[in-house]
């Protein structure tokens, strides 16, 4: 099975057609080239319908937006009937992966999320009800929780979704927080809470990634329902332009604690120019400029890409039995220490590591270290492959007396299998 390999802001709508009028297959084309699974359709119906035939076409899937689902939302009245339509327009199509509902919702909308959530498992039971998360840097307020944890469980008791989501923005940049009055409260809280820890004569890194992903993996181990993990990508606002070593960081330490999807904010560089938008956020540097032009972080997120769909593809098929760490981090709740062995591994010497542990004898070890190669090893009774995601192919490695020796590239990541 595909691993799911998706992302915010797609492609623009000025760009999906040609100059001529036609539909624009090549922006679907370089999608697809960049490695993603799943293409989000947030356009009108007829043109949605274009993207699923073209996706279907490239062995892709989609999530697609429509106007009558966020009408549901509002209109109790006719809620069934808007999404009736919206599963009679877009239910049968192969290409079809689900349904985008609402993004970072409160907790006054859980009950009538549910009910979305409800409606369209009974008339679509075959295809995914949307929805993502705050971070856990979001406050009380918008939450609607006292706490993260109560956030978490109030929503997968309520809504019961099909996958957690989340977007945690961990790397922040010198960056002064511009005077900024919204019309819109979600709006303002979301800008505020956004420049949290933001430095404003250096680059820093936001407390908390990883004390979010051991919440949401718990709650995931808790529930039985998978969870996925929103990677940043576009600077904007407190957030940097990040290196290749960062990107892979965001990717792998996500994947080391069972991430069963990845998403990538952003493709397409959000904003316009000259615009009171781009006054305070500022974006720049997403994977396609505001123009249309491919930029740096396309290239880079394309090589992880085809690294990711071939190990995500391994690791979706097991269970997350474990992380552990080596080396110190500070402010980071839940997270274990390695000390001994871990699971297939008995010992392993090293610092800034992350061990995920997964049935099946498979583990993969994620250097936290994304400015530096990273030497480790570690010793094992059994036999122990390398997998290498060119050929697709698990590779046996030569140990010395049962000490094998490993380089990490920055950020990077390996996944071994051990033989009892």
């Amino acid at each position: 099975m595909q691993y799911p390999i998706t992302y915010w802001c797609g492609i623009k709508r000025e760009f999906i057609y040609r100059a001529d009028g036609s539909f624009a297959t090549e922006e679907i084309d370089r999608v697809k080239d960049a490695g993603f699974t799943l293409m989000l359709a947030e356009f009108d119906t007829a043109t949605n319908l274009l993207v699923l035939d073209a996706a279907h076409e490239r062995g892709m899937k989609v999530m697609v937006s429509d106007g009558d689902i966020y009408r549901a939302i509002a209109g109790e009245e006719q809620r069934r009937a808007y999404l009736a339509g919206v599963v009679e327009k877009y239910g049968k199509h192969p290409a079809l992966f689900g349904y985008h509902i609402v993004d970072e919702p409160n907790a006054s909308a859980f009950d009538v999320l549910a009910e979305i959530r409800e409606i369209l498992a009974e008339l679509d039971p075959a295809h995914e009800a949307y929805i993502n998360l705050f971070p856990n840097y979001a406050s009380p307020e918008q939450l609607g929780n006292p706490t993260y944890e109560d956030h978490l469980a109030e929503y997968t008791s309520k809504v019961k979704p099909s996958i957690i989501s989340y977007d945690h923005y961990h790397f922040l940049k010198g960056a002064q927080k511009q005077k900024k009055t919204f019309a819109d409260a979600r709006e303002q809280q979301i800008y505020d809470s956004t420049f949290g820890g933001a430095s404003e004569y250096e680059n820093v890194d936001r407390a908390g990634f990883f004390t979010n992903i051991e919440q949401i993996r718990n709650e995931s181990l808790k529930t039985g329902i998978p969870f996925m993990v929103i990677i940043l990508v576009v600077e904007h606002g407190p957030y940097r332009n990040l290196t290749d070593g960062e990107i892979r960081w965001e990717v792998w330490q996500s994947l080391a604690y069972g991430s069963a999807r990845i998403s990538y904010f952003t493709y397409w560089t959000p904003g316009k120019d000259n615009t009171e938008d781009d006054d305070f956020w500022h974006w720049k540097n997403g994977m396609i400029s505001r123009s249309g032009e491919t930029l740096p972080h396309y290239h880079m997120i394309a090589e992880i890409n085809r690294e990711l769909q071939a190990v995500g593809s391994i690791l979706n098929e097991q269970q997350s039995v474990g992380v552990y760490h080596l080396g110190q981090m500070p402010k980071e709740r839940y997270v274990q220490y390695l000390d001994g062995a871990a699971g297939p591994i008995d010992s392993i010497t090293g610092d800034q590591l992350t061990v995920g542990l997964f049935t099946g004898g498979y583990v993969l070890i994620a250097n936290r270290d994304y400015e530096n190669e990273n030497e480790f090893c570690f010793a094992a009774a059994g036999a122990v492959a390398l997998f290498d995601a060119e050929s697709g192919e698990f590779l046996a490695l030569e140990s010395e007396d049962g000490i094998y020796r490993m380089t990490l590239g920055e950020g990077d990541a390996i996944l071994l299998k051990f033989e009892n």
